[in-house]
């Protein structure tokens, strides 16, 4: 299947091929929820705490005598019912951690990636040169503003692009990730993919090789483009 490949300045300069296992992979919308909750509850550190009676400190005295007042008896200050008592039932640290099979992961990925796809909201970037990398936030924006992408946006860029990640890193509505590091949940909450095209090809070549037997294409250039690049 066809997507549009444009340049670091977001015109469009021609087509990449994508191959059809790819486009045609089924969606599975009880898969990826199950991908999303797995990867937000993984990120809660569960670290929280109350005290209970036998914890707060003070409550050694008897507050009161046990008849002759007309109150109820009570045996310490720290009685869940008083200010300053303990918490009844209150939480305690624990793990929110919820497993899930590679399988699934990958299954998720593909299945994200797919429906992205066809929906015509992922774009291929054309390799940098050195020229051309992403040196200032100014750059990244000025891509972002000739593609019109005004909701949140996933830029996937090469692993050994450190310095594009970075320059990236603080700009509104748009993430940018590795695509060692591209999962369902990051794909799933971006309106509009944009990878380039070495980090196309390195996550086909190690992620989703792993389901599917894909030959990597080649692009598609136009002939103003063929001009530019001789």
């Amino acid at each position: 299947m066809k997507v549009k490949l444009i340049d670091h300045k977001g015109t469009i300069v021609g087509d990449h091929n994508i191959d059809n296992s790819i486009s045609s992979y089924p969606l599975n919308l009880q898969l990826i929820h199950q991908n999303v909750v797995a990867f937000l509850a993984n990120q809660r550190q569960g670290t929280h705490k109350t005290k209970t009676r036998a914890e707060v400190r003070g409550g050694g005295r008897k507050p009161f005598p046990q008849k002759g007042t007309g109150r109820a008896r009570s045996g310490s200050i720290r009685n869940p019912i008083n200010r300053g008592g303990g918490i009844t039932f209150g939480p305690s640290p624990r793990s929110y951690r919820k497993g899930l099979n590679k399988k699934m992961k990958l299954n998720a990925l593909l299945s994200t990636f797919a429906y992205k796809i066809n929906e015509k909201k992922l774009f291929v970037l054309k390799d940098f040169t050195n020229s051309k990398k992403f040196n200032k936030t100014k750059d990244a924006i000025n891509l972002l503003n000739s593609l019109k992408l005004n909701k949140h946006s996933l830029l996937i860029l090469d692993g050994a692009d450190k310095k594009s990640i970075q320059t990236t890193s603080n700009i509104p509505n748009i993430s940018s990730l590795s695509s060692d590091l591209i999962n369902a949940p990051a794909i799933a909450r971006s309106e509009y993919i944009i990878i380039t095209e070495k980090g196309l090809n390195n996550l086909i070549e190690k992620r989703l090789n792993k389901k599917l037997n894909i030959k990597i294409s080649k692009t598609k250039q136009t002939k103003s483009e063929e001009g530019i690049d001789a």
